[in-house]
């Protein structure tokens, strides 16, 4: 939670990297964040990637008792029942070791088996939790107690509670006294923090069918820390120019990075993967769990 735009593409690439490297796969696609659209009301720190998987029969090879002592005529009439291939399962299983990346809990399902659930429920893995109230903070000290309690059950291959609060922001705060004894409006702040920090775009450039924003702002190095945020100058009336830190105060809060509302509460989710067992059993096991310990 909180992760900026930069560390979240470094990340997915390397998750990327990972998964290509795997002899099965042929191609992978990764996305971070949420697609543009307000059906899609995901974090940043969502990553989603498909993968895309070469034939079966190009997968490696695994040993089975008639590997080297049927004749290959034979074999194919043993191979549905006792297959010479790694199966999907050992295939995920595999992925999954690869990819323990700390802070980066991982989900697997299929790509349309996914879009469907989260239609419909707004869960994307084969399991989920729940949590409404009125209350962000209570909701997120639930889901973590959750969290922790749920790996004891038979089958969890991961499980992960949703941060509601864990967002990072950078307050402005206009010192209205500094301001007004230098002649500035908060407009004119305002216009310095909006076009400086916030990036405004200008104008479009066209090409073809394709429309690109013209985005005017200062570069990076001059804006990716409070410090050099208060150097950014502020015109004054008579030609002087007064850095930010001089008429607001700058500070770094947390608070909620996204509003889950289901229902007319606030919700908070908790998504788990299951492998190994039957789905029911699984949540008639962990409904028990939950209702004992939580």
């Amino acid at each position: 939670p909180g992760i900026s735009v930069t560390q979240a593409i470094e990340l997915m690439q390397t998750q990327d990297r990972v998964l290509k490297a795997f002899p099965e796969v042929q191609s992978v696609y990764g996305k971070a964040g949420r697609a543009d659209t307000s059906t899609d009301p995901a974090p940043l720190s969502m990553m989603e990637t498909t993968v895309i998987l070469k034939p079966q029969g190009e997968w490696r090879a695994k040993e089975r008792w008639y590997s080297g002592r049927l004749p290959g005529f034979l074999q194919p009439l043993v191979r549905p029942i006792w297959p010479d291939r790694i199966s999907w399962d050992d295939l995920v299983a595999e992925m999954d070791r690869a990819l323990r990346i700390p802070g980066v809990t991982n989900a697997w399902t299929m790509p349309i088996k996914a879009r469907i659930d989260m239609l419909t429920t707004g869960v994307r893995t084969p399991v989920g939790v729940k949590i409404f109230g009125p209350d962000l903070a209570e909701l997120e000290r639930l889901g973590t107690q959750i969290e922790a309690l749920l790996p004891a059950v038979e089958g969890t291959r991961s499980v992960f509670a949703e941060r509601a609060a864990g967002g990072y922001f950078v307050d402005i705060e206009p010192r209205r006294d500094e301001l007004a004894r230098l002649g500035i409006t908060i407009a004119d702040l305002q216009d310095v923090i909006m076009f400086a920090v916030g990036g405004e775009n200008l104008g479009t450039v066209i090409d073809g069918r394709a429309r690109y924003p013209i985005n005017v702002r200062y570069p990076r190095e001059l804006r990716d820390d409070l410090e050099q945020l208060g150097r950014v100058l502020v015109d004054a009336p008579g030609g002087a120019a007064v850095p930010l830190a001089q008429v607001a105060e700058l500070k770094i809060v947390s608070g909620p990075a996204m509003l889950r509302d289901e229902n007319g509460f606030l919700a908070s989710y908790v998504y788990v993967d299951v492998a190994g067992r039957d789905i029911g059993g699984y949540v008639a096991e962990a409904k028990r769990l939950v209702r004992e310990q939580v």
